[in-house]
């Protein structure tokens, strides 16, 4: 395609209509040069400009400025199109150029990476979106600002509108500039790759496949001999129970997580909901609806690891998890959105891990469980069915090893212990903790030799486990039980 000759003088510029800015080494030589009433003249730059730099305010544009080297790598990869590019000869195919409006960014590493990015002549800079009537651009037709060159177009078939997403394009530029410079040495680079892809799988709900690529692209842009191998870490990492992320990016560069949530926010990444997941290590089930977390964060200005103990209710509700950390460890995590901290809980409830110090006697099955056992204990176990209808005491049964109890006995036992049960919860402990069946029988209450049944209703359990000493010895007893789905153990 034939490239049509740019703008290049004042006059060209004021007759595409567009508002012109007078400047020297870079800055405007007149006031209100970014209000709406502003506008310049032919005549008024023939008289008094003409030795000025021109700078276009961008009302009805879009530039994007590259000051990093690498940038340029990474704008065949996601920049679709652009009709119009400018450049100088110390810094080609700098600045990009499209018709519409965008919210200004300029990308620059936080201070903490200033190893990383010291020996580039822009430092932390890489690029710049501007846009909007308080920005403006030297453009072609004028001395750059800094150097003793001409700004000149390297490519002009008119500025047009992006077919696409720019800002989010423009944003996979900047962030991959800024993952290249931050690449590790050898040895780190696997992990490092497959922690990028943690973070844009599960934060920024990337498809694998374009995560396969963006991975790839940083690899290859930072000379990895081994790009190939990193090539599927978005397909491989998307079925992964537990990805890497954030935490694993902070400990391979060794900075903060606030350092790399920041660079990740450009591609819209919640820099808040990244700082609280850093600062939320794994749920560990230590015992019955008991979790040990480990949360990170500072005091007195130094990192501080500690775990805090939660249960269930907790866990699923962010305020009281909140005020928990803050009244157990005593440090600050940022808030992240309602729907994130859901997420984000629910998949590290899911891949919880069961502690080496699990302790089944901290399940509430057991302490009921041996609630039971003290009331047989304090009450005894007697031989004489008799003594079960008149005295509430548990009746043994030596031939199968089977209890009988009274369960409104049992029930004002455990309310003497300040252990309140409502009847309906009680009833289903006892049929599904202790394996009870509730029966209907008759005990024989005659004396020397008269048989006088009364009906019994108990609560029987099989296979008890009956220590001897638990024992009362009363003799035999005749009786005649009905039994509702289970044998009476002759």
């Amino acid at each position: 395609m034939t490239t049509k000759k740019g703008p290049e003088s004042y006059e060209e510029w004021i007759d595409l209509e567009r508002i012109i800015i007078p400047c020297s080494k870079g800055l405007p030589v007149v006031k209100a040069w970014s209000e709406s009433g502003f506008k310049i003249t032919k005549e008024d730059w023939k008289n008094k400009h003409l030795h000025n730099e021109i700078a276009l305010r961008l009302d009805q544009d879009i530039d994007f400025d590259i000051d990093n080297e690498l940038v340029k790598r990474f704008v065949e990869h996601y920049i679709k199109v652009s009709g119009a590019i400018s450049g100088r000869p110390t810094n080609p195919t700098s600045h990009y150029w499209w018709k519409g409006e965008l919210a200004n960014k300029k990308f620059t590493l936080p201070k903490e990476f200033e190893e990383f990015y010291n020996k580039y002549p822009h430092g932390a800079t890489l690029c710049e979106i501007r846009s909007g009537s308080g920005q403006y651009t030297i453009v072609p037709g004028s001395l750059h600002s800094k150097n003793h060159e001409n700004v000149r177009w390297e490519k002009y078939e008119g500025i047009q509108e992006y077919p696409g997403n720019l800002n989010m394009d423009l944003r996979k530029v900047a962030l991959s500039t800024a993952l290249c410079i931050l690449y590790p040495s050898k040895g780190e680079r696997d992990e490092y790759c497959a922690a990028i892809a943690g973070v844009l799988l599960k934060k920024a709900k990337w498809k694998p496949e374009d995560v396969d690529t963006f991975v790839y692209n940083i690899a290859r842009a930072a000379n990895d001999d081994e790009a190939e191998k990193r090539a599927s870490k978005g397909t491989s990492g998307e079925g992964a129970q537990r990805n890497l992320g954030i935490p694993t990016i902070t400990k391979l560069l060794e900075c903060s997580q606030k350092g790399v949530s920041e660079i990740f926010s450009w591609i819209g990444v919640d820099h808040a909901t990244i700082e609280a997941t850093g600062a939320i290590g794994d749920i560990i089930d230590y015992g019955q609806d008991r979790y040990l977390i480990k949360v990170t964060g500072r005091l007195e200005d130094k990192i501080i690891t500690t775990e805090i103990r939660i249960d269930g209710p907790t866990l699923r509700n962010q305020k009281l998890f909140y005020d928990a950390v803050m009244r157990q460890a005593g440090v600050w995590i940022p808030n992240m959105i309602p729907k994130d901290y859901e997420d984000i809980m629910r998949k590290k409830y899911e891949s919880r891990i069961k502690s080496k110090e699990y302790e089944d006697e901290a399940s509430e099955d057991l302490v009921f469980k041996k609630r039971f056992i003290n009331y047989v204990k304090l009450k005894g176990l007697d031989t004489d069915k008799k003594n079960l209808l008149e005295y509430n005491t548990p009746y043994a049964e030596k031939q199968d090893g089977s209890i009988e109890f009274n369960l409104t006995d049992f029930e004002d036992y455990l309310e003497t212990k300040r252990v309140n049960i409502k009847r309906v919860d009680l009833v289903l402990n006892v049929q599904k903790i202790l394996k009870a069946k509730k029966i209907k029988g008759k005990v024989n209450m005659g004396t020397e030799g008269k048989k006088e049944y009364k009906s019994c209703v108990s609560w029987r359990i099989k296979d008890f486990s009956i220590d001897n000493k638990d024992l009362t010895i009363e003799g035999e007893v005749d009786e005649v039980t009905e039994v509702k789905g289970i044998t009476d153990g002759s």
